[in-house]
């Protein structure tokens, strides 16, 4: 059964990604596009529907776009390749929207709305949907169709005027994806002019190796001798950004076909007509491709970054822990001598200054009455209370008695400076990191897409695998500084490493100790006075107990034989860098999945630079 489950996927991923393709054009297309729908590499919806836009367009006729700033005369330029006063024209930009000349047997219009909706129109209503000056901000784009011969092999684009307004711009850009070829329309007056020669260099893409043309309307309003003049002039300053010489024509003249060679039409019909479709499809298709995989390198550079950002941070940590490890291990060691000193003999006084304040005070309790006349009443019961006075040892241990006050200033000065300064060292180790992957967490966890084409698949893991930076990056230096914190807590709570702490930690753990037999021993008590009985501490169990706590006999052989806190803090250190080397594994292996995207995007530009 399951050799049979694996057999039917296998079978199914050779018969859609293992396919044979044809050696001619059209088979390498068919063999590109069957890479970039590789699983691995995650394409997005919107790439997908932008390649196989991109492939489908060599079965459709090019798409050749009338460029140019507004009132330039692109509208009636196209009035009269359609041979008809369809298209409106003003002094002020009246093309809103895109409008696509296609071919068909009768005029018709169809517009395309921003919801998706299509509708016929009659071509009476196009001046409704064209002119910017109803306000119609729904239309997507117009299609008019004519039955005019040249748009057979081609479709012209009337693109709003690229200086009209922000919204035509804003279309135009959006359409020009798609153009195969450009006619770049400007005034006469216009040629040479920096204003015009800068809007040709912000286009400039759209002009290389398309055919281009540069059209120079108005001609009329120049005698010949002018028009050779600004035709030289146009063609130094224009000239070295269009791939055919630039004409003049008049869309004023040519309004008859008989006009046509007066107004110079017939140039820019022959041109039109001239266009090599079969280059121009090639050409798009591999500009067009190439730029899919611009956006995925793009996409891949901006990870990389990040990532090797993050590699940094450890890098940088790694020479941090080294760099410090001189300077704690003498901090430890000068702890070490200034606490021996201070350890012996003072379990008994402490314990009997414990001893001496354990006080009894009138207590009571009630239970409920057995008497039957009594019934639903309490009964009163008084005893004495054993009550350990925790305030008054701590005042006579550390307040009251000027030889505990001089050995605890001393301790003071020489030990709790030390000792802090110890455990802020090592939480600052980790913190040192903790603040960078932060800082790194917060820069990335909420990155976006700058491209609609890249893949939102790998922008989602992206953000998931910074996200998860606490898990994947910090976790397990948190545990291992907790462990090891845990070890020499313990050790320096025992040890009482600080001046005051190693006296306070000892008392507090002694008396919190018999405190709560005591309070456990009184609750026991008020239950059940007949089964359970006060607890008194004895001298020897506070004794014994406070010898415990301070461990002195123990904590002594460690520090002169078994240097127990450099061995926890060389501990943490090799568990650090341990712990680092797992961390460049994790980055790598995400690298190396971004190696891999890359690498097969590469060989599929080449593919497409082949073609």
């Amino acid at each position: 059964m399951h050799i049979k489950l694996i057999k039917d996927f296998i079978n199914a991923y050779e018969k859609e990604y293992k396919q044979e393709f044809q050696n001619d054009f059209k088979g390498e297309l068919k063999r590109i596009k069957m890479r970039f729908y590789e699983p691995f590499l995650h394409a997005s919806t919107p790439f997908l529907t932008r390649l196989n836009s991109i492939i489908a367009s060599l079965e459709k006729p090019i798409n050749v776009a009338i460029l140019g700033q507004f009132s330039s005369g692109k509208s009636s330029l196209l009035n009269l390749i359609l041979q008809k006063e369809i298209l409106p024209t003003g002094a002020v930009p009246v093309t809103f929207k895109p409008t696509f000349l296609r071919y068909a047997k009768e005029y018709l219009l169809k517009v395309e709305f921003e919801n998706g909706f299509e509708k016929l129109c009659e071509l009476s209503e196009l001046g409704f949907y064209t002119d910017q000056r109803k306000e119609l901000q729904a239309v997507k784009n117009l299609t008019l169709f004519a039955p005019i011969p040249l748009l057979e092999k081609l479709t012209l684009v009337d693109m709003p005027g690229l200086n009209a307004n922000v919204t035509d711009d804003k279309s135009a850009f959006s359409e020009l994806e798609n153009i195969h070829s450009v006619i770049w329309l400007s005034l006469i007056d216009n040629a040479g002019k920096k204003s015009e020669e800068d809007a040709i260099i912000s286009h400039l893409e759209l002009l290389k190796d398309t055919q281009s043309l540069c059209v120079l309307n108005q001609k009329d309003k120049l005698d010949q001798v002018e028009l050779e003049r600004v035709l030289n002039y146009a063609t130094e300053v224009f000239g070295k950004y269009f791939n055919n010489p630039i004409i003049a024509l008049s869309c004023k003249e040519a309004k008859s076909k008989q006009s046509y060679e007066r107004s110079n039409f017939n140039a820019l019909l022959k041109h039109l007509q001239s266009l090599d479709t079969q280059k121009l499809h090639k050409n798009f298709i591999k500009t067009r491709l190439l730029k899919l995989c611009e956006v995925l390198f793009s996409q891949y550079l901006l990870f990389e970054n990040i990532l090797e950002k993050l590699t940094t941070i450890f890098k940088t940590y790694e020479d941090f822990l080294t760099q410090n490890e001189s300077m704690i291990k003498q901090k430890i060691d000068l702890l070490s001598l200034e606490v021996l000193t201070h350890l012996k003999a003072l379990g008994e006084k402490i314990a009997q200054e414990i001893e001496a304040n354990i006080k009894e005070k009138q207590a009571y309790f009630y239970t409920p009455s057995t008497n039957f006349l009594h019934k639903n009443l309490y009964q009163k019961h008084e005893y004495k209370a054993p009550v350990i006075a925790s305030d008054e040892v701590f005042l006579n241990l550390f307040y009251h008695s000027d030889k505990f006050s001089k050995e605890f200033k001393k301790m003071k000065t020489q030990i709790f400076k030390e000792f802090e300064g110890l455990k802020l060292d090592l939480e600052g180790i980790f913190s040192h990191l903790e603040q960078r992957i932060i800082l790194f967490k917060s820069e990335f966890l909420h990155i976006q897409k700058d491209e609609l084409l890249q893949s939102e698949v790998d922008f989602s893991e992206l953000r998931a695998f910074v996200g998860a930076s606490d898990e994947l990056f910090l976790k397990d230096f948190k545990q291992a500084l907790f462990e090891e914190s845990l070890k020499l807590d313990l050790f320096f709570e025992k040890l009482s490493i600080k001046a005051l702490t190693n006296y306070e930690s000892a008392s507090k753990l002694t008396l919190s100790f018999f405190s709560r037999k005591v309070n456990e021993s009184r609750e026991f008590f008020e239950l059940d006075s007949t089964e359970f009985h006060l607890y008194h501490p004895e001298y020897h169990e506070i004794y014994e107990r406070m010898l415990t706590e301070l461990n002195f006999y123990e904590f002594e052989n460690l520090l002169l034989d078994k240097p127990f806190i450099i061995k926890k803090y060389e501990d943490l250190n090799s568990a650090f860098k341990a712990l680092i080397l797992q961390k460049f594994a994790i980055i790598n292996k995400y690298k190396s999945q971004i190696m891999k995207q890359k690498q097969w995007v590469l060989e599929t530009e080449v593919l497409i630079k082949d073609l």
